[in-house]
């Protein structure tokens, strides 16, 4: 059973020494600007090298779907449900392509 003082004495939020004020908003948020990530031209490499992957593995996604739609379509039974499968894929998975494409060419 975890006790309550050892989850209090992990949270870096209460680190101070006897006679401190207690932190304020003020103090994190300066705290939080004067350690800004610094960003590299490496990550916008990385950023589109990872974006090809993805790129690579929806084709194989997309191929994958669309053997599934055509088995529902030489069935009778299951031809209904051809239709959603598409929308389905083209609604969430299509759209998160796009949005990640469009992310990466702001990456700097």
């Amino acid at each position: 059973m975890i006790k309550l003082r050892d989850i209090l004495s992990e949270n870096k939020f209460w680190v101070r020494k006897f006679g401190e004020p207690l932190p304020t908003l003020a103090d994190y948020t300066e705290r939080h600007q004067s350690t800004k990530l610094k960003e590299d031209a490496k990550d916008a490499i990385k950023a589109k090298k990872l974006a090809q992957k993805l790129q690579t593995i929806e084709g194989r996604f997309r191929k994958a779907m669309n053997d599934l739609s055509d088995r529902m379509q030489a069935d009778t039974k299951n031809h209904k449900l051809q239709k959603p499968l598409e929308e389905s894929y083209k609604k969430n998975v299509t759209k998160f392509m796009r949005e990640m494409l469009a992310l990466v060419k702001k990456v700097k």
